[in-house]
């Protein structure tokens, strides 16, 4: 939502851009609110955050000028004017678990999931090889709560996890109270998570939907410069943090509790991913606890 309107308030080429929303679509709402807003007539482009690419499909044919876009994991390919961005967190992923694996004293970092999607999967993965580039011999431990939202789950996982020695754990189901009332570190996901458990949070990763809402501007100016239909690639389009589309946020209460030396090593690795002289390993497959 904050990249639309950054995106909006910038009126890339001059662009006036109109943007509306509609909150709280479940799955079975989806087609009749892409297809509610494709019969106005009113959008060019029409984004969803969901697993709709099934809506999708039953409303694009309809309705050829317009460009509709699915988000994340669960969709599939759709080609023509059914396009799919993605978002791979694993790089600032890596950096965080450096910054685990350089501050664990038990040797065992966790990770509360929600399901073994690509895109959960990817950050785990990640978050592991970061701590173990820091010291081979730490354990990590991942836990699927088998939900979107559950913070009961979240809370019972992460105290588990606790009970099990991890000492640093990366929430991409957050339960901070369960860091805070188990004075442990934790890593917030997709957003600066630091306000909701300062005393918890060391970072967060950042998203920055930024240059994929570019990108599906530019692919509308396109199709409308040139008059031939949209030609979606077969392919989630995605950005990585070289282009802008992921980061890690401020160490905030930490920045001082973080060794100097350890702070060094993660902006260095960052830089070299900025540069392209690092790259981190894409590995979506499921991840096991050791």
């Amino acid at each position: 939502m904050d990249s639309v309107k950054r995106v909006v308030a910038a009126k890339p080429g001059g662009l006036d851009i109109t943007f509306n929303y509609t909150e709280n679509v479940s799955y079975d709402q989806a087609e009749q609110v892409y297809r509610t807003y494709a019969e106005s007539g009113k959008y060019d482009i029409i984004l969803g955050d969901g697993s709709w690419a099934d809506a999708v499909e039953q409303v694009m044919g309809d309705f050829r000028d317009t460009m509709f876009v699915v988000a994340g994991s669960g969709n599939k390919p759709l080609g023509a004017n059914g396009y799919w961005i993605y978002i791979h967190g694993h790089e600032p992923a890596f950096l965080l678990g450096m910054l685990a694996g350089g501050l664990t004293k038990s040797k065992v970092v966790g990770v509360i999931g929600t399901f073994p999607a690509d895109d959960a999967n990817d950050q785990i993965n990640a978050f592991f090889a970061g701590a173990k580039s820091m010291d081979p011999a730490i354990k990590g431990k991942a836990t699927f709560i088998q939900s979107w939202y559950d913070p009961p789950k979240s809370m019972s996982a992460t105290v588990a996890q606790v009970a099990a020695g991890a000492d640093f754990i990366y929430q991409l189901a957050p339960a901070y109270e369960g860091c805070l009332a188990k004075k442990v570190g934790c890593f917030g996901n997709f957003a600066d998570m630091s306000p909701s458990a300062p005393e918890a949070i060391v970072s967060s990763t950042i998203t920055g939907w930024d240059p994929l809402v570019l990108y599906l501007i530019d692919q509308w100016r396109a199709k409308k410069a040139s008059g031939k239909p949209y030609d979606a690639p077969k392919e989630p389009v995605w950005f990585p943090m070289a282009k802008g589309g992921l980061d890690i946020a401020p160490y905030h209460a930490w920045e001082d509790k973080i060794p100097a030396d350890l702070k060094q090593k993660i902006a260095a690795t960052r830089a070299a991913i900025l540069d392209g002289s690092k790259t981190i390993k894409l590995d979506t497959s499921e991840p096991k606890s050791d």
